[in-house]
């Protein structure tokens, strides 16, 4: 038996009575772009506005089409620990695996086989578990990031030319930049240069994964809970 390990990670730290955490990861290395399916583009996750659910979405495959598919042959992992307090050397694990058939029907477990699901996901309103503590959707969706590359491309230039100004560091290595106006930045300033901001990938979309779960399978170690997205290619068998 070997394992052909793929993984694209992204971290996340929140309480779970915070309103929402997000990160973005697009136009990666070669290796990445070449296997759509499983490269990442996108982690969420936020709680219901009564508190008892964590919803946490993974979006995949970047100008992803109609015709475009979940990956068969990876697993798709959102890993999560939960701990009393963030400076808490212990916590407690609970993973949320789920992987897709030929058909794209997609099986799902939080944890462990007691909170399984099954089934056609692609459905607005997804499909739940037995035992109602989770729900699953996924399907395309327009991509929800909004980045304008030509702002960003104005702020990579200024902060090299800010930098590159200021001949030595502190005791880190870490160099100051320049302040230009009321406490901005030359970057800074670059960064809000183009006006209105275009955003790169409004007519982009994903294929996104979408889980609602119960806050109870997840908050066992505490109430500061840790996520992070990955995806993992499927043991195989000689």
């Amino acid at each position: 038996m070997r394992r052909i390990g793929r993984s694209f990670a992204l971290g996340l730290l929140t309480m779970l009575t915070a309103p929402s955490v997000q990160a973005i990861d697009h136009q990666d290395s070669a290796s990445a772009t070449a296997a759509p399916a499983a490269d990442i583009t996108d982690l969420f996750s936020w709680m219901s506005t009564d508190g008892s659910k964590v919803i946490l979405a993974l979006t995949v495959n970047p100008s992803a089409t109609a015709t475009s598919k979940f990956a068969t042959d990876s697993l798709y992992v959102f890993h999560t620990s939960s701990r009393a307090a963030v400076s808490s050397t212990s916590a407690v694990l609970t993973d949320i695996v789920c992987g897709f058939d030929d058909s794209q029907r997609i099986s799902c477990v939080v944890g462990d086989a007691a909170t399984a699901i099954s089934g056609d996901a692609s459905v607005a309103a997804g499909i739940t578990s037995s035992n109602g503590k989770a729900r699953v959707f996924a399907g395309l969706r327009k991509d929800p990031s909004f980045v304008s590359i030509a702002n960003f491309e104005a702020m990579k230039t200024a902060a090299k030319v800010s930098l590159a100004a200021v001949p030595t560091g502190d005791a880190a290595g870490c160099k100051a930049t320049t302040i230009l106006g009321t406490g901005k930045t030359s970057a800074q300033t670059a960064l809000q240069g183009v006006t209105p901001s275009p955003n790169f990938f409004a007519a982009s979309n994903v294929l996104a994964l979408v889980m609602e779960v119960d806050r109870t399978l997840l908050n066992r170690g505490g109430p500061i809970l840790a996520v992070w997205g990955a995806t993992h290619k499927k043991v195989k068998t000689n």
